[in-house]
């Protein structure tokens, strides 16, 4: 043998005796983490867990690493493909036929990006629905309620979404909403709707009142979340806080395959309501 080769032969049985001996007493480096994963809060994390495959997670400065869905485009826009639930607790409650929506309607808030378009920056407490609400006289509408020191009206359109009072509480809105621009002087004179409400120590706007609302319907039927939730599960989102209901910096602390699943099966509910309606 080679005096070459003998050397290199030599290595190897040392490198793999020094490994087989240090093998005992090994400590595993962390394992390695997405950028944006390991960016969000670790009681946030659930959210990229579960929420892949339905979007990216891009970095947007000052904002942080936010989630974009796959099927945002030009025509998109948060809060249209659902309907509005009254709840008697909450207000206005947010049901999304979308499977990220238990987590992008009811924790945190949305942006309007120039290049990336919609989206969406995680947040700790839940709420029946993170907009801001408007109404004129015959008018209703809303817009996501952006970051701190951002307005609605940077977005297109000024970011509201309109329907008339009398078809707020229908499941077909995705057909029937409309912008300002397309309502005109139809539209009105709107006014910001502050119907602020606490509960668990998370301050939320309920939005317009019900006997406003129901001058237009007739009588609105009352749900409760448990209503609203998934066959087996708890709620669209408060029980996934990690107590007994929404609160504030809680964090999302169940698994994110089972909140997953809940999520689809939540998003598929709300489809077949809208479809059918009711």
């Amino acid at each position: 043998m080679r005096s070459g080769h003998r050397i290199g032969l030599v290595l190897v049985l040392l490198a793999l005796l020094q490994l087989s001996c240090a093998t005992v007493a090994l400590v595993p480096e962390q394992e390695s983490m997405p950028a944006a994963r390991l960016a969000l809060r670790p009681e946030q994390r659930v959210f990229y867990d579960a929420l892949q495959g339905y979007g990216d997670w891009l970095l947007i400065e000052p904002l942080g690493y936010v989630f974009r869905p796959y099927d945002s485009d030009e025509t998109w826009h948060p809060y249209l493909y659902g309907y509005w639930a009254p709840s008697e607790t909450y207000g206005w409650v947010w049901i999304s036929g979308e499977p990220y929506g238990w987590a992008t309607y009811h924790y945190g808030v949305w942006y309007f990006d120039d290049y990336q378009g919609w989206v969406w920056i995680p947040a700790d407490d839940w709420g029946p629905a993170w907009v801001v609400w408007t109404m004129s006289e015959d008018y209703v509408g809303w817009a996501p309620l952006p970051p701190r020191g951002y307005a609605p009206e940077q977005a297109p359109g000024d970011g509201f979404l309109y329907v008339p009072l009398s078809a707020l509480a229908d499941t077909d809105l995705s057909g029937r909403v409309r912008t300002a621009a397309q309502l005109g002087v139809a539209l009105g004179t709107p006014v910001v709707v502050d119907n602020l409400r606490e509960r668990d120590g998370v301050v939320f706007n309920a939005g317009p009142p019900f006997p406003v609302v129901e001058r237009r319907t007739g009588p609105l039927a009352r749900v409760t979340l448990e209503d609203l939730a998934p066959a087996g599960d708890g709620t669209p989102a408060p029980a996934r806080t990690g107590r007994a209901g929404p609160g504030r910096g809680a964090g999302v602390t169940a698994p994110a395959s089972p909140m997953r699943r809940t999520g689809e099966e939540a998003a598929r509910q709300a489809r077949a309501v809208t479809q059918r309606g009711g």
